[in-house]
């Protein structure tokens, strides 16, 4: 946990955070000018909160239907307690992978590891799960196939 005290100006700047940046080419000028601090601020405060955990990584999110990537897959994976962790990483730096979750056994075949994987096509996204079921010797998963999609934000955590 983070020692660092958040002032008021810091829950500020992670409120803009959580929305959508401007199209501005000086997004952190705009989240200053409302805030009543200069750009350089905004920064000096961002990369505080970055060094103290407190913001933990900041991207972009992609509507990917948008952009044709039209096929998402979850995937749970049956794995062995003991190489969660293992798989867990290997599968993490997959690119098609977005998410990366252990959760408890879950269905009628117990699938422990779930990963959320995007491709242009059905045929690619199957392609990708069989690549990563062999690179790590796994046999037991299922694909669950999104039919659409009915709600992509992201999460807020501080209000105006």
């Amino acid at each position: 946990m983070s020692s660092l005290k958040l002032e008021p100006i810091d829950k500020g700047i992670l409120s803009a955070l959580q929305g959508d940046l401007s199209g501005s080419p000086e997004p952190y000028e705009l989240i200053g000018r409302e805030l009543n601090v200069s750009e350089e601020e905004v920064i000096l405060r961002i990369n505080r909160m970055v060094d103290s955990g407190i913001i933990r990584r900041i991207g972009a999110m992609i509507r990917h239907i948008e952009a044709g990537i039209n096929f998402n897959g979850m995937v749970v994976w049956k794995v062995s307690p003991d190489r969660v962790e293992e798989i867990g990483q290997i599968f993490a730096n997959v690119p098609q992978v977005t998410h990366c979750y252990e959760r408890p056994p879950f269905g009628a075949m117990g699938g422990n590891l779930f990963t959320m994987i995007h491709s242009s096509s059905k045929d690619e996204c199957m392609e990708t799960v069989a690549r990563m079921a062999k690179e790590v010797g796994l046999e037991e998963y299922e694909i669950l196939f999104s039919e659409r999609e009915l709600k992509k934000v992201s999460m807020t955590y501080f209000d105006d």
